[in-house]
């Protein structure tokens, strides 16, 4: 039999966290089960220290959990496999690498090694998706703001539809990459793209390889001062 800690988070799911993480041994077969609650998990190195030798790590949950266990466990130098089950309501990072929802986990060590990163307000993020600035910013705030305060339904395009019709103005952005600097009028969306999706789908990058050998990033730029032109491309992504 293998060892394997399954890492769940009790507030997803809409409080089903660990019942959502109990349909992974069926699926794992007849092997030696650790649960944790992530959230209080406050010393990484520590808590893999003192599992037993040849203990394997399962990570369940969505785009959320993924975020927040590579900003805080040391990817790069993790001796020991990390599986995902894909089970949040957020899972572009799943849909990028085609790894269908709740299916057997799979294992991802080479997709959480050598992140990009992110500085904002002097602080450092690796980001495994996208660094999203613009209205995908504003709409990622927004969707944590209404979960924060219980509101189950929020969903990101529920949110970017009261953005377009009015929550958010388009702003001039000036975005430098490769050295070239150029500014565009009434932008949008901005995102820095390290898979080929956001906002639970939307394709922005249809050409972005995360496994690519420069680790090369895509930025988009959706720019217009036609309304209805970025609402019909806003379908589209």
């Amino acid at each position: 039999m293998e060892n394997y800690v399954i890492l769940y988070n009790p507030h997803s799911g809409g409080g089903k966290g660990l019942n959502i993480a109990k349909e992974i041994e069926p699926l794992m077969g007849d092997h030696n089960y650790i649960y944790q609650d992530m959230t209080k998990i406050t010393d990484y190195d520590g808590f893999f220290a003192q599992l037993p030798l040849g203990t394997d790590i399962i990570l369940t949950g969505g785009d959320g959990t993924l975020n927040s266990f590579i900003n805080n466990a040391d990817c790069d130098n993790l001796n020991r496999k990390l599986y995902f089950y894909a089970s949040g309501s957020g899972n572009d990072f799943a849909r990028d690498i085609k790894y269908p929802k709740r299916t057997k986990p799979l294992c991802i060590n080479e997709f959480v090694k050598n992140l990009p990163t992110a500085k904002i307000k002097d602080k450092v993020y690796k980001f495994i998706n996208c660094v999203g600035s613009g209205m995908d910013g504003y709409c990622c705030a927004e969707v944590e703001r209404l979960r924060a305060l219980g509101k189950k339904r929020a969903n990101y395009t529920l949110v970017a539809i009261k953005a377009l019709l009015g929550a958010y103005k388009p702003c001039d952005a000036t975005v430098t990459v490769d050295g070239v600097t150029k500014t565009y009028k009434h932008a949008w969306l901005v995102p820095t793209m390290n898979g080929r999706f956001f906002g639970g789908g939307f394709m922005s990058a249809p050409n972005q390889d995360r496994l690519n050998s420069e680790k090369s990033l895509t930025v988009v730029a959706m720019h217009s001062n036609n309304f209805f032109q970025i609402v019909l491309a806003f379908l589209r992504l």
